[in-house]
């Protein structure tokens, strides 16, 4: 029964779930020394719409008040006029962090949208969005330029298992990795290997030693570039 009557409310309920405030970029690079970095908003609405910001270390299920992280977001809380922008700031905070590779965080942006004016719908339910951008810091004492860490990256085959191993201080962000043969597709898109890491391939079988493939990433503008790369 009250399945029944739970289902009956949703059905006659109106939900407002459209994200409008986008960030004007993929992620945001945190060079050490810096007094602070901006962040641009943008609401591509007409309306206005209010937008809260906070930086977690990577626990997806963090909030304002449970994320501790070393950077301060100004401001958290906005409100930003439709077709208008908003410039939020990283500062960072005293920490120590790792002077030999990159730390990761993310830039979270919760966007909450209006209810349509002169509503008459009083059965509306407001579903707020949330974005979720990588920031990396980015220490200055390291010697490889990013735009090069994918030189050190290496894929090998131990056993049964494919791996790519990333000797480099940088997060390498894989958008494919094809072979020139067939075609397959032999790693996630979204996959991300960590500084000083590595990761096995979930699928790969029967791929012979020597074969060339093509490695596709993603670099610190949100731009993809292709490489070959080779099975050792």
């Amino acid at each position: 029964m009250k399945k029944t009557i739970l289902t009956l409310l949703l059905l006659t309920m109106t939900f407002v779930s459209r994200a409008n405030v986008i960030i004007n970029s993929t992620r945001v690079i945190y060079p050490q020394g810096s007094k602070e970095v901006p962040v641009q908003l943008f609401n591509t609405g007409t309306q206005q719409a209010l937008v809260q910001a906070w930086i977690d270390d990577g626990n997806a299920d963090s909030t304002p008040e449970t994320a501790n992280v070393p950077f301060i977001l100004t401001p958290p809380v906005v409100k930003i006029d439709g077709k208008n922008g908003q410039q939020l700031r990283v500062k960072m905070t005293p920490a120590q962090l790792p002077a030999d590779r990159e730390s990761l965080f993310y830039l979270n942006l919760l966007d909450i949208p209006p209810l349509p004016e002169n509503s008459a719908d009083k059965n509306m339910m407001q579903i707020a969005i949330r974005s979720r951008i990588k920031l990396f810091y980015r220490p200055s004492g390291l010697t490889l330029s990013a735009d090069k860490a994918h030189t050190r990256l290496t894929f090998t085959r131990d056993g049964q298992h494919y791996i790519l191993k990333n000797d480099s201080p940088y997060h390498i962000n894989i958008l494919g990795l094809k072979t020139t043969t067939d075609g397959r597709d032999l790693a996630d898109e979204g996959t991300m290997i960590a500084p000083y890491a590595q990761f096995t391939l979930p699928a790969a079988s029967g791929l012979p030693a020597g074969n060339h493939y093509t490695l596709t990433l993603i670099d610190d503008f949100g731009a993809i570039n292709t490489y070959p790369l080779s099975l050792n």
